[in-house]
């Protein structure tokens, strides 16, 4: 993103930069005020993660696309209290210290990125050994910028710790674990928020070797397995979807898919219903078999949204060890993140239906909505995919009929001859980004969704909604000029009632500059509590909360 400091009017008059230059951090505890009321069944951890700022400070070097902005993590501890409220604290850590050193010194950053905008000149010869320089060192987690999304005690990270040091009386959370859409695992101080090294999956597994992976794993609500997939480049695309226990810490391969008809797709998420892992592969591809991320030092540049090719479903039996049990097929889309699936008994006592939940986009526009240029409220691009069809997402879900109980569905060498998965249900009005659910109900059938909704206030989002699946019932929270994170679903225990409980989102008042952590009641909308900040914290991607007895 070139350097422009020609000052302009926040687009829509909603002001949303500070959200995305924060440059504080807080490495001690600092308590914030709360106004209204926490509720105590909020007590524990809310971690959140994402890019800080795009701008390297006494520098012209900036990045270009949000996927790519240093990453900052951020610790809320909200404390009960006699009273039935909650003390909220907060502190936050800067991840790439030495990676913003190195741009700062060299005005560029090495290696491959997610969307920033190369040098037009550069010679050939500077392209070719651009394709040539070294991976990241795992040596050094500050120049590592992997932080898309956090989990503490995530399954097979803790045998890493004999290798990173942990400080004396460290608390029940003994690990944290931040991922991107590579072959990386993160590791963090869950109290300190200090980078403690960087390791790959291929210490998980050794068949886990290719580049590529999913930033949203899968967890089973049960047993705390982990699950993921691996993604290998070569004459045909590989995935190897693979689980790993959290009681041994062991790594199975449960099924590898690849083929002629297998392409390399950007996939961010994927699903997980109580007896299958389900990857839909939809046609937003690397082109060259994968080849031109090299050439382009960058993952927006080397893809390709190809309409003419329909979206592939695998389903993968994750509790009987059969592997690849059925394959779909249907149009194209592109998507960012799934919501859930879970499976209906048929009544014939061998096969199942499984439904799943996503919200989907005609193209991939949306990733290059997502450059700085186009979001930042006073940038010169501000508002350039205003009221896009392209840009507006759905909220869809599929049927998948006939899986086998047992054995497989008849595969077929011909696409013509696979079944389709059947769109049974589809939202647009209250839809958004970053959907959530209460995770009580992973797995099981979903009525109530949330996420962040663009109403076409703002050149990013602009309130968080409440979307009801069976009466199409939309509730809406918002303030004018007040900017929304993710909203998380923290269940209150008081009942099975789906919308039992709280949402907790990171807003930004464009006025002042300031952010403050919002409660709201998930069942009306209504804020109950707000901990105020006293500067901005920047617009983050997802976050996790753990209860104070996890």
């Amino acid at each position: 993103m070139a350097q422009d400091d020609s000052p302009r009017a926040p687009f829509n008059n909603w002001p949303n930069d500070a959200g995305f230059e924060a440059d504080v951090e807080h490495r001690e505890l600092v308590e914030l005020p709360v106004i209204g009321s926490i509720p105590s069944h909020l007590a524990g951890t809310l971690y959140r993660t994402g890019p800080g700022t795009y701008k390297v400070a006494d520098s012209n070097y900036q990045l270009s696309h949000w996927f790519d902005g240093f990453t900052q993590l951020h610790r809320f501890q909200l404390v009960a209290q006699p009273t039935g409220s909650c003390k909220v604290f907060y502190s936050s850590r800067w991840q790439v210290d030495a990676l913003v050193e190195e741009a700062r010194k060299s005005g560029t950053l090495k290696g491959i990125t997610f969307g920033q905008k190369r040098d037009p000149c550069a010679s050939i010869f500077q392209k070719v050994k651009g394709i040539f320089l070294p991976a990241f060192d795992t040596k050094d987690p500050k120049l590592v910028n992997a932080g898309v999304t956090v989990h503490a005690n995530a399954p097979g990270m803790a045998h890493h710790l004999k290798d990173f040091t942990l400080p004396a009386g460290t608390t029940r959370l003994q690990s944290l674990t931040s991922l991107t859409d590579a072959n990386i695992l993160k590791h963090i101080d869950p109290e300190t928020l200090e980078p403690l090294g960087v390791t790959r999956q291929d210490s998980l597994h050794p068949n886990l070797k290719g580049p590529l992976s999913c930033a949203h794993a899968e967890f089973d609500a049960v047993s705390g397995d982990l699950y993921n997939y691996n993604l290998d480049l070569g004459v045909y695309a590989t995935y190897r979807v693979f689980r790993t226990s959290a009681t041994s810490g062991k790594t199975d391969i449960l099924a590898t898919i690849t083929g002629a008809a297998v392409k390399p797709a950007y996939l961010h998420s994927f699903f997980l219903s109580s007896d299958y892992v389900i990857l839909c592969i939809w046609p937003c591809i690397f082109s060259a078999t994968g080849a031109r991320i090299l050439w382009e030092r960058n993952i927006v540049d080397a893809l390709k949204f190809d309409s003419s090719l329909q979206a592939r479903w695998y389903v993968v039996d994750r509790r009987h060890d059969r592997g690849i049990v059925a394959t779909y097929l249907s149009p194209a889309f592109f998507s960012f993140h799934t919501i859930n699936a879970w499976q209906v008994n048929n009544g014939d006592d061998t096969t199942d239906d499984i439904m799943c939940d996503i919200i989907q986009y005609p193209t991939d526009e949306r990733i290059q909505r997502a450059y700085y240029e186009n979001i930042v409220s006073t940038s010169q691009g501000a508002g350039k995919y205003y009221d896009s069809e392209a840009s507006k997402p759905s909220l869809v879900r599929y049927r998948l009929s006939g899986i086998p109980r047992a054995g497989r569905l008849k595969a077929s060498a011909r696409d013509s001859d696979l079944p389709g998965a059947e769109m049974i249900l589809k939202i647009n009005e209250g839809v958004g980004e970053l959907p959530t659910i209460n995770p009580k109900f992973s797995t099981i059938k979903t009525r109530y969704v949330y996420s962040v909704i663009d109403q076409g206030k703002s050149s990013f989002v602009d309130a968080i909604a409440k979307v009801d699946l069976e009466t199409r019932e939309v509730r809406v929270w918002g303030h004018e000029r007040h900017t929304p994170g993710e909203a998380i679903f923290v269940p209150d225990g008081s009942d099975e009632t789906e919308d039992a409980g709280y949402l907790l989102s990171v807003v930004l008042d464009g006025d002042t500059g300031r952010s403050y952590l919002v409660c709201l009641d998930a069942r009306d909308m209504k804020e109950v509590g707000r901990a105020d900040c006293a500067s901005a914290i920047a617009f983050g991607f997802h976050g996790s909360h753990y209860p104070a007895q996890y």
